[in-house]
Parts: structure tokens; sequence; C-alpha cells
């Protein structure tokens, strides 16, 4: 066979048959017996027009029908310049889960905690121990006391203007100072007129008129006399009190009048009458009868000693205090403050508090026994004696004893002493004072104690306000619950305002102290600060009221007892969670058979997503190298950080499996361990074979775009292998975001979409199979071996007008009609050439080249064909090297063929 060729180009996707029609002369039948040379131009011809895209209904019949399902969806052609692009949508890519990543973030977490709390804190342990003891002089009874014999002095003449006072001052019974004088200096009287219905402060006068020839007694100017008691000199220099008299005495009669002297200072040495008397003569007299005379002080002489006593029970209790009888303390210092409130220095002989004997405290009860002593005080000053309290005990009530003298240091043999002058003793601890143990009633004290325990996780911490972890299942379990404390309790909570359930803090009853409680945790929202949780011991004692309150109800407290128990806080099931997370990473997609490693080849872990019509084309196209594709991930997540995906994504059912290979920022590092155990039938898959990308979340609302183009992949060769399905297994590690802050929340929202966006532009060879009707039965006439014909010469003409933007090499495979090759044209080692025309610079074809090819064919090659009912055709399409081929859905090509056949028929009668 021979081979001759014209230039021609054309281009296709699926090869569409020529159709050859065969016509024959006319052959006689019967006759005589001859041979005829005859030359037959019969034409074998198809005349038609393609298009490269189209459908029935398209003017020129189309190379690639686009209304099959094979291709319906699989093409979209630019209205403006009919360029056509690949695209497939793949809406819901289940590229996996990442609930996994809630359980791996929680891990670890929990707690488990000693608690061990004393009670004496709060109102307990805010004991007061004070009192304050103070003891004055008293105010002195008057002197003499009433009911004694008062002082009188008389007769007196009356002839003088002046008189000295007829009497000396007694020295009163001061009560806290036992005093021994010569006596009374000066003194200053009460206000009081009258005690106990006797009348004091105050001086009666008798004058007596004894002449009967006399004129009656006056002032000298007919008035009725007076009589004035005065301090005659000193600083009290004046009057202290007039006796008048209603009116002038007649002689032989007599009258009386009296003298106040309450609140007025009288000075012993400087006192006298002031006679205001007229008309008298030497019968006439003047009596004195002294009142009793209340001091309010004195100033006495000639002292010799003073002695000051004073004692009293005393309640330490302050008011807020708890109802106790008695407090040991643990540690502190008693301060016991010492006042001198009289005029005069003092020696302290004696200073003693001991505890009530008359109380309900126990006899192990500590003593307080303090005893100072060889101190002395100034007047109007004060001193402290601090007393350690280890060891002692302190009663609610309190002997206070002082005893004490006039300071060895006075010199002087006068004093004063004043009724509000004393002694005043001042009880109350120092700020190091804590209970040891109380001795008390309760009456409804509470309790109030707080603390923290540890809240641990493995991979997140808590150390922002506003982190916490929701749970749907868990358990609080307190364990080994003691009290201590010899008390009742009328109500004992643990609450912790950490754990909280719609808002309210979760709440323990322990009253009754079993010995396990256990809280559902279900619906709990935790929120540690700083991987601590809080808690508060809350609680009120029972109410002793008074009148129960004897020894038999007396409870006791010591500064040791503890409420305790062991919590745990365990078996979480995590709903959601915000916090500071360390990196770690997660299956996305599963391993099923728990061995550590995701296998491509497992059914049970690998994802399967189909790749829509793109893998049909391999039905028609082999060898395709395509340009400019792109893969586009469009992920949506609520997951509160990023994440780097490490996967394996191989796409098959195409001409052999590939792999979706990352590069540059999109490769996997040949010395990472992240992605160690992405394997295939358990053989871990090389790092170039494999891609990583990130996600960054949350995106829920607008998503997130991930684009392979050829620049971070080999994404043209993937596509280019024409994969049916994607076969994909990953990791991810979950890294935080830019804070390493995560939050997550159960069902962790992870979708993707993947979409393919592929331009028809080949760079490079491929091949393009189809098979077609053809019927070539109308050779039958001349290949009848029952005939003697005879084939001089037998030829296949091909011409085309190829306006696609890439040449061809074809070649025809003729099958019989069980489908078995019968021929192949042209012979091995050749091929039908199909040129292509210029291209402009975008890769799409510069009008169209028109060419004729011939094949030459034996007549062994006619009647092989003769026997075939389908044509198979195989187009090598290909161009020059490094160039780019762009299609566009309007490019065309017109093909039509004819044969030309002359032979030698041999004719008998």
């Amino acid at each position: 066979m021979s081979f001759r060729d014209a230039p021609a180009s054309v281009w296709i996707l699926l090869f569409v048959p020529a159709l050859v029609l065969l016509g024959g002369c006319d052959v006689p039948s019967s006759g005589p017996s001859l041979e005829t040379e005859t030359g037959l131009n019969s034409p074998v011809a198809v005349n038609k027009t393609f298009s490269f895209l189209g459908g029935p209904d398209s003017q020129h019949a189309p190379l690639i029908d686009t209304t099959t399902s094979q291709f319906d969806s699989l093409f979209t052609v630019a209205d403006s310049d009919q360029s056509i692009a690949i695209e497939e949508e793949v809406s819901s890519f289940d590229l996996g889960s990442l609930d996994q990543a809630l359980d791996e973030a929680s891990g670890g977490l929990g707690a488990n905690a000693s608690i061990a709390e004393r009670v004496i804190q709060g109102d307990l342990g805010n004991q007061e121990i004070a009192a304050r003891y103070s003891q004055t002089n008293g105010q002195p009874a008057p002197v003499p006391s009433p009911g004694s014999p008062l002082p009188e002095a008389g007769p007196l003449p009356v002839i003088e203007d002046t008189l000295p006072f007829p009497f000396d001052l007694q020295l009163p019974d001061y009560g806290v100072a036992s005093i021994d004088a010569t006596g009374v200096q000066r003194g200053t009287l009460t206000d009081i007129a009258v005690v106990n219905g006797t009348d004091i402060n105050q001086i009666t006068f008798e004058l007596v008129n004894d002449d009967p020839s006399s004129s009656p007694l006056t002032d000298g100017e007919g008035e009725a006399p007076s009589i004035t008691v005065r301090n005659e000199g000193g600083d009290e220099q004046g009057p202290i009190g007039t006796a008048q008299f209603e009116s002038p005495i007649d002689p032989g009669s007599g009258a009386k009048a009296v003298a106040d002297v309450k609140g007025e200072s009288l000075v012993e040495d400087e006192l006298q009458l002031v006679l205001n008397v007229s008309g008298g003569g030497s019968e006439d007299e003047l009596a004195l009868t002294l009142s009793p005379l209340q001091y309010r002080s004195v100033t006495v002489d000639g002292v010799s000693t003073v002695d000051i006593a004073a004692s009293s029970s005393i309640s330490t209790g302050e008011d807020g205090s708890s109802q106790f009888a008695g407090i040991e303390p643990q540690k502190g210092t008693m301060e016991l403050t010492l006042t001198n409130d009289q005029r005069f220095p003092i020696d302290i002989s004696t200073l003693r508090l001991e505890n009530d004997e008359n109380t309900a405290l126990p006899d192990t009860f500590e003593t307080l026994g303090i005893s100072e002593s060889a101190t002395s005080i100034d007047p109007g000053t004060a001193h402290t004696f601090n007393v350690d309290l280890g060891g002692r005990g302190v009663a609610r009530s309190v002997d206070v004893t002082v005893e004490a003298q006039l300071a060895e240091s006075y010199g002087k043999d006068t004093l004063t002493v004043a009724a509000g002058d004393g002694l005043r003793t001042d009880v109350s601890v120092a700020e190091d004072f804590a209970v040891g143990a109380m001795f008390f009633w309760p009456t409804g004290e509470t309790v109030d104690v707080k603390g923290r325990f540890d809240f641990e996780a493995d991979r997140i911490s808590f150390d922002q306000s506003g982190d916490f972890v929701d749970l749907n299942d868990g358990t609080l379990a307190m364990t080994h619950l003691l009290s201590e404390p010899d008390v009742s309790f009328e109500s004992l909570d643990l609450r912790l305002p950490d754990l909280t359930r719609q808002d309210a803090p979760l709440t323990v009853a322990l009253e009754g102290f079993p010995e396990t409680i256990q809280e559902d945790l279900s619906g709990v929202r935790v929120a540690p600060t700083k991987n601590e949780v809080s808690y508060r011991l809350q609680g009120t004692l029972q109410d002793i009221p008074e009148s129960s309150q004897t020894s038999s109800t007396l409870q006791v407290i010591r500064s040791t007892d503890e409420v305790r128990a062991d919590v745990s806080v365990e078996n979480l099931g995590v709903e959601a969670l915000e916090a500071t997370v360390d990196p770690f990473s997660v299956d996305v997609t599963e391993d099923a058979n728990g061995d550590g490693m995701l296998d491509l080849e497992d059914p049970s872990e690998v994802t399967r997503e189909s790749f829509g019509d793109i893998g049909d084309a391999t039905n028609n196209v082999d060898g395709l190298e395509l340009q400019g594709s792109e893969l586009n991930f469009q992920v949506t997540t609520d997951i509160g950080t990023n994440a780097q995906l490490y996967a394996a994504l191989q796409g098959r059912g195409g001409r052999s499996p590939i792999y979706l290979k990352g590069q540059k920022e999109k490769a996997v590092s040949q010395n990472s361990t992240r992605a160690d155990r992405l394997v295939e039938s358990g053989t871990p898959i090389a790092r170039e074979n494999l891609i990583q990308f990130g996600v960054n979340g949350p995106t829920l609302t607008a998503g997130q775009s991930i684009t392979l183009t050829d620049e971070n992949s080999n994404v043209d060769e993937f596509v280019s292998a024409l994969p049916s399905s994607l076969h994909f297994v990953a990791q991810a590690r979950l890294t935080g975001d830019e804070n390493n802050r995560i939050r997550l929340e159960r069902p962790v929202a992870f979708e993707a979409g993947l979409s393919a966006t592929v331009p028809v532009r080949v760079r490079s060879r491929f091949e393009l199979r189809d098979t077609i009707d053809a019927d070539f039965s109308a050779l039958d006439d001349v290949t009848d071996p029952s005939k003697d014909v005879t084939v001089s010469d037998a030829e296949l003409r091909a011409r085309y007008a190829n306006a696609l933007p890439m040449g061809a090499d074809a070649k025809l495979f003729v099958l019989d009609e069980n489908q078995n090759e019968v021929l192949s044209l042209p012979g091995d080692g050749e091929s039908l050439r199909v040129r292509p025309p210029s291209k402009a610079d975008d890769g799409t074809a510069d009008g169209t080249r028109t060419g004729t090819a011939t094949l030459d064919l034996s007549q062994d090659q006619l009647h092989d064909l003769a026997a075939g009912r389908r044509l198979a055709l195989r187009l090598t399409m290909a161009q020059e090297e490094g160039e780019v081929a762009t299609f566009r859905a309007t490019d065309t090509i017109q093909l039509s063929l004819e044969a030309s056949v002359d032979a030698s028929v041999s004719v008998n009668n």
C-alpha cells in the first residue's frame, strides 16, 4: 500500500466517522465469456462540517455533543470569545470531621484535689476580746454622816464685826482611795442640798437679843441683820454664803437664818464670819450649827499614806462576737492598760486578772492567771502591760483586781482627791490574736471559707477571663467527707462559683456528711481562672437560745478543726470550650482500626468523592496534558482556631492513579513528622506525594477559599489524568489563632466544596479514540470470490478544511460484525496526517487549513474492508514542542472521503 498526502490540519477530541459510500458498475451475470477492463470512479464519500462543541440542534454536527449525559455539565463557554473551560464542582466534598478536635483538646481535662478548710474563719475566727473597767473614787458621803450629831458652836459674842470660823473641816471617806491625813486644807462642795432627807451643805445661824433695854438688832440701817461666811484671803478670797435674817430682832427675842454654801470652796485657814449686826450688847449671843458637808474634791494635808484598791468582774465579749463562755487562744497578746485618773502618782503593787469561777467551762479549761506589779504611773497617764496569752484561757467573765499606793516618789504632804478621780483598766487583744479553741453556745454563726483547686488539662490552659468549657456529661464526686468540729450545723454547702448551670453556681449540700456525694455535671459550664476552680464553704451553725445555754449544751470548736473531702471532676463530655491551646494533631479522616495509621487503601478509613464527569473523557482521550488548571476548596467551619491540614489526595479512575502534590508553601517537608501516619497499604506515603494547606477559622459566614494552581501544586498534571474519583486521608494540626487561642463547639462544622476550572488549552500530545458505525458491504460486488474481478487500482482520498488549533495523525481500525479487527489503515509505521492551521498568540486557530490525503488500497484490503461494519478511530493530537493550543466552541473541521476503483471483469455466456 502506498500513501500520498497533501497539507491538511484536523484537531478533534472525538473522531466522527466519514460515511463511506460505495457504488459499482453493473456487471453482466450471463452471456458469453469475455474479459472486460473497466475504469470505475465510484465515489466512496462523506462531505460534512463539524463544530468542536454542540448538540443535535447545532448548525454543524458536534465533535463533542454537550447534550449527552456524558458531557452535559462538563464544559462552559464564554459568550465573549467562545473560549471553553472544563468545570466541575463537588458541592459537598467530605474532607472529614474535626469532631475529634474537641476530644483531643480536652484530653486530661478534670480535677483531683483534696480540700481541707479550717472552720474557725469568718465570723468564728473574728472573735473580739475586749473589756473596760473604770472605778472612780465616787461621790463620798456627807460628813458627818446624816443622823450623826451635828457640830455646833456658841454662844459667840456679837459685838465684833468679824469672827473666826468656829469649825474644823472633816476628811471625807473616798471609796477607792483610802487616805490617812491630818485634815482638810481645802474642800469644794457639791451642788446637792439634800441627801436622804437630810439638809446638807449649809450653816444655820441663831441670833438672840438678850438685853431687854436695848434697841433691836439690825444691819445698822434699820433692816434685818445678816451674817456672811467668806474666805478672807488666798485664791478663793470672797464670800461663800450669807445667812439673811428675815427682819430686825427685837430685844428679848431671837431668830435663825441659813447660809447656803453648796458648790463653794472652803479654805480651812481662810474662813471667817462677817457679822452685819448693829445695836447689840454684851448680853447678845450667836450660835452656829454646821450641817453635813459633801465634798466634790478635797485637798488634804499631813498625808501619811494613801491606799488604792479596786476590783470588779468584767465581760470580755464584745457586741457581735459569739456567745462564748471562754476562748483558749492559739496565739496572741493581751494588752492591759491601766490609766491613773487620780491627781497624784501611784505605785501599782498588784494588777490581777482571773477567770470567773462561776462559769459553764469544763475543769480542763486553761486558767488566765495574769498578775503584774512594780510599776509607777503618773497622774493622767497610762501604762500598758503586754501579756502573752499562750497557754492561757480567757473566760467571758474575768475578775480584775488593782491595788496601789501613793508613789514613793511623791514628796509633798498635801494632795487633792476628787469624786470623779479613780483608776481605769482597758483589756484588749493585739492583731496577732488567733482563736485556738472556743467554748461557746452557737447562735447561728456563719462559716464562710474560700479556696481554690487546680483544674487540669493536657493541651489547653484557662488563662484569660471568659475562658470556659461546657459539659454534656461528667461527675463531681466528693469522697472521704469529714467534719472535725464538735458543733452542729444548721446548713453547710460547698458552692462552686466557677461551675455554673444556667448562670447559677453549682451548690452541693454537705449537711449530714455522707461518705460520698456525686453530682451530675451535664449542662454545667466550667470557667476556671488561671487553671484553678474557686469554691466557698458556706454554712450556718445551729442557734441555741439563751434559756438553753448550759454546760451540757456548751460546744467547742478548735482552730485545727477542718471540713475535709477529696474532690474529683472527671469523665467529662465536652460540648464547647474556649482557651489557650498548645498545638496538637487530630485525625480528619477516621482511624477505623485504631492502628494509628490512616490508610489510603482501607475502605473504612479513606474518604471517596466523585470528581463529576471529568473522568468520563478517559473513554475518548488519552495522554492529555492541560495547562492553567485551578482547583478551589471552599471551606466553611466554626472552629475557633487555625488548622494546618496534611493530606494524601489521590485521583483514580483516569489514565492511572495520581497524587495531588503540594509545591512551595503547599509542599510537605521531607523532615516533617506531621504526616507520618498517612500510608498506602501500610507503607508511608512519600512526602513529595502529599499536600498541606491552612484553614483559618471560624469561616462560617464567608468561607475560606484555598486555591491550587500550577504555582503551588501539580494541579495541571492531576487534572490532565482525568480522574473520576478522589481518595483522601488527612490529619490536621490545630495551632490556635495568632494569640494561641482556640474555640470549639460540638458538632464542629467543617465542610468543603471543591470546584475545578480547566481551560481547554493543551501543551503536548494526547490521543483521542472513538468507535462509529460504518457499513462497507457495498464493496461486496468487487470482492465477491465467485466473480472473476481483477482490481488494477484502488485509492481512498481524504479532503479536510481544519480550523482546529492542532494537527493529528489518524489511524482507522475496521471491525467486522463481531467487533473483531479485520483491517487497519494506513499500515504499520504509516499515518494519515491532518495538518493544523496557523495560531494566534493566545493559541487559538488563526484561519483554516485545507489539504488532501490519499491512501492506495490493495485487492486484499478491499476484501477486508468489505467485511467492516464499524470503524474505530485513533487520533494522536500533536503540535510543536512548547506550544499551547486553545480551543473554542465554534472551531470547525470539514471532512470528505471518496474512493476510486479500476477493475477487470471476465464475463462468460
